[in-house]
C-alpha cells in the first residue's frame, strides 16, 4: 500500500484510539491491513475502509495486530517502590478513606504491570492485600489481556524478578510459569480506550492509576485529551504515576506534578501533597546561557553504593539509529537482512522478530558491527549480561573508541549494581567522544546518587551545554536506540542542579 492509501487509516486509528503511524510506522500498519483485509476477503483498501467505519468487532482485531506489549514483572522499580512506601500508606492512613485503595494499570498489556503491583504491595501487606486493596487492569488490545488473565508467561517476562518473588507467586511448567490463582484472582482485566467518549462506572473513581511507558505512542495534542481522560477517572484526590522517562513530556497543564524521593508523579487536587514536597512548576525553567568550553577530563572514578531492595531499573539506550552499510564477505547483500530493517525492529522492542535476522548477519560475518551491537543490546535488555558484555568486546577489539560498545558496558555494568565499572565506562564514551551527552548524564546521575555532588554538578552543566536548543550534538553513538528524550533530559538536568542550590549557568570544567 502506498503512502497515499495509508492515509485514511491513519486518520481513522489516530482519531479512535490515538495510535500514530508515521515514517517506519506505516510498514507495519500496512501489514496489518493486508493481513485482516485477506483475513476477511476485502479485495480493495476502500472496502476495507468501510468495514472499519461500521465494525467495531473488525476495528479491534486490527488494533490488537498494531499495538506493541512489551513488558515485564518489576519493570521501572523505584516507582513500585514509591507506591508501597509512600502512595499506598498515605491513602491508607486518610481517616475519610473507606472502603479497598483502588488501582488501575492503565496500557496493562499481558499483566506484568498489575501483577506486580499486586506482589509488591503483598510482600509488605501479606495477606491483607485482598482487603486493603482493588486492581484493575485496561488495555485496548482485546487478545492481550486474555493473556492477561490466563496468568501464563515465559522466561522473557522475568527480566527484573529476584528468585525470591518467581518462587514465591509462580507455579513452573513445561510451557513456562503461570502465576498463582490467589495472586491472579486478585485483579480484574477491562477494555480500556482512553479516547472513548464515556467509561464504564467500573473504569471510574480510582485512587492510583499507572501509566507507564504508553504514552510515547501518541502526539502531544492527544496525550493531553488521555491525560484528561485519565484525570476525570481518578476520585477528587488521587494519584497518577506515568513512567519514568514521560513524565515531563506529560506536564500538560492538566494535573499538578509533583516530585517526591527524586521521582516524579501528578496529583488530582492538593490534599495529598506531602509537607516538603511542593508541587513542580508546570514551566520548564528557561535553558541557562552558554558556559565556558570544555577541556578533556581525566580518568578517576569512586564508587558509589547503589544496592537496592527491587532489581534496577532496565536499561534505557542510545540515539536514533543510523543504517550502517552491511559488508559480507562470501554472501550476496542482497540476500542478508537489511541493517535499517533490523534497527528498526529492535527500537520497536520487537526482539523476537530481529534475533533471527541477526543470527543471518552474524553467520555470514561473525564481525558485524552493528549486528553484534543491537543483539548485545536485545540480550541486555534480557539480563544475559555476560553475552552482552563478550560482544561488546568483540566490538572494542576491532574499533577501541567505539561508543555504542562503552555505552553498552557501562549501562551492563549499571544495571548489574556495579557503580565503578558503570563510571569508568561512561568516563571512557565521554573521553573518546566528548558530545556523548547521554555518557555524561548517566555519570551525573551516579555520582549523585553517590554523594559526589560537584562532580555531579559538573556532569549536568556538561549536559546542559551540550544539550543547548541551538545544539545538535554528534553523541557519537551510531546503532543503539536511545530513549532519552533531550528536552526532558535538559530539565531534569537544571531541576537537580537547582535542588543543590546551584545555577547552571556558571563556569563548568571537564568530567574529572
Amino acid at each position: 500500500m502506498t503512502g497515499l492509501l495509508l492515509t485514511p487509516f491513519r486518520d481513522l486509528i489516530k482519531d479512535r484510539c490515538g495510535l500514530l503511524f508515521e515514517g517506519n510506522g506505516e510498514e507495519k500498519l500496512a501489514s496489518a491491513l493486508s493481513a485482516r483485509m485477506e483475513e476477511v476477503g476485502r479485495a480493495s483498501a476502500s472496502d476495507y475502509y468501510t468495514l472499519l467505519q461500521g465494525n467495531e468487532e473488525e476495528f479491534q482485531h486490527l488494533v490488537n495486530l498494531l499495538t506493541i506489549n512489551e513488558t515485564y514483572f518489576f519493570r521501572e522499580p523505584e516507582q513500585i517502590r514509591l507506591l508501597t512506601e509512600r502512595l499506598a500508606p498515605r491513602l491508607l492512613a486518610r481517616t475519610d478513606h473507606h472502603g479497598p485503595v483502588r488501582i488501575l494499570s492503565a496500557g496493562c498489556s499481558s499483566g506484568e504491570e498489575p501483577y506486580s503491583l499486586v506482589m509488591a504491595l503483598q510482600e509488605k501487606y501479606g495477606e491483607s492485600v485482598s482487603r486493603l486493596f482493588a486492581f484493575t487492569g485496561g488495555d485496548i488490545d482485546s487478545a492481550v489481556l486474555a493473556k492477561a488473565r490466563s496468568g501464563r508467561y515465559t522466561e522473557f517476562s522475568f527480566r527484573g524478578v529476584p528468585e525470591k518473588i518467581r518462587h514465591s507467586y509462580f507455579d513452573k511448567d513445561h510451557r513456562g510459569y503461570v502465576l498463582k490463582e490467589s495472586i491472579r484472582s486478585l485483579v480484574e482485566f477491562r477494555e480500556l480506550n482512553l479516547l472513548a467518549k464515556s467509561f464504564s462506572p467500573a473504569l471510574q473513581g480510582f485512587d492510583i492509576i499507572f501509566f507507564r511507558n504508553v504514552s510515547i505512542y501518541f502526539d502531544a495534542p492527544t496525550r493531553k485529551l488521555i491525560q484528561q481522560a485519565l484525570a476525570s477517572l481518578l476520585k477528587d484526590d488521587g494519584y497518577l504515576v506515568i513512567g519514568t522517562a514521560e513524565t515531563l513530556a506529560n506536564d500538560l497543564g492538566v494535573l499538578p506534578l509533583v516530585e517526591e524521593d527524586n521521582l516524579f508523579y501528578f496529583v488530582k487536587g492538593t490534599a495529598l501533597i506531602p509537607e516538603g514536597a511542593p508541587a513542580a512548576p508546570l514551566m520548564r525553567p528557561p535553558l541557562p546561557p552558554p558556559i565556558a568550553p570544555l577541556s578533556r577530563p581525566g580518568l578517576t572514578w569512586n564508587m558509589p553504593d547503589l544496592s537496592s531492595l527491587m532489581p534496577a531499573a532496565a536499561p534505557t539506550l542510545m540515539p536514533e539509529p543510523v543504517a550502517l552499510p552491511v559488508t559480507v564477505a562470501g554472501a550476496s547483500p542482497a540476500a542478508l537482512p537489511a541493517i535499517q530493517a533490523v534497527q528498526d525492529l529492535v527500537r520497536e522492542k520487537r526482539f523476537d522478530e530481529a534475533l533471527p535476522q541477526l543470527d543471518v548477519l552474524l553467520t555470514a560475518d561473525p564481525a558485524h558491527v552493528a549486528a553484534l551491537l543491537l543483539k548485545a543490546h536485545i540480550n541486555l535488555n534480557r539480563k544475559d549480561f555476560a553475552s552482552a558484555e563478550t560482544a561488546a568486546q568483540t566490538v572494542l577489539a576491532t574499533d577501541p573508541w567505539n561508543t555504542d560498545a562503552f555505552m553498552l558496558l557501562g549501562q551492563a555494568a549499571k544495571w548489574r549494581e556495579q557503580p565503578a565499572d558503570a563510571i569508568r565506562w561512561f568516563k571512557q564514551a565521554a573521553y573518546g567522544h566528548h558530545e556523548c551527552w547521554p555518557a555524561h548524564y548517566f555519570l551525573a546521575d551516579l555520582y549523585r546518587q553517590s554523594g559526589e555532588a560537584e562532580q555531579a554538578r559538573r556532569s549536568y552543566r556538561v549536559v546542559l551545554q551540550l544539550l543547548a536548543e541551538d545544539a545538535t550534538p554528534d553523541t557519537g553513538i551510531k546503532v543503539l536506540p536511545l530513549g532519552l528524550p533531550p528536552g526532558e533530559i535538559r530539565f531534569l538536568c537544571q531541576h537537580q542542579l537547582n535542588k543543590m542550590g546551584l545555577p547552571g549557568s556558571a563556569n563548568a570544567v571537564g568530567v574529572r
